[in-house]
């Protein structure tokens, strides 16, 4: 970090934020920044009425979401 400069841990394709954004599909899944939910601490966020999912993970387990579609908030993600 630079003094002054806060860091923003929100890292991914632009086109992908806008494509959730402007279309605000029920459910996304993603797993190609390895190190996201380490660094920001949690695997899910929501961006308007769309949830997202994270199952990526940067250390020797497997990362796992397992998730019911009529039930997003039951959502777990396990380490295995």
């Amino acid at each position: 970090m630079f003094e002054g400069v806060p860091i923003d841990l929100h890292v991914g394709s632009i086109a992908v934020r806008r494509f959730i954004e402007s279309r605000q599909p029920y459910l996304t899944l993603h797993g190609h920044i390895h190190e996201s939910a380490r660094l920001t601490g949690s695997w899910r966020d929501k961006l308007g009425r769309t949830e997202m999912f994270n199952a990526s993970h940067d250390g020797k387990e497997l990362a796992l979401v397992e998730f019911d579609l009529d039930i997003l908030e039951s959502a777990e993600r396990r380490l295995i």
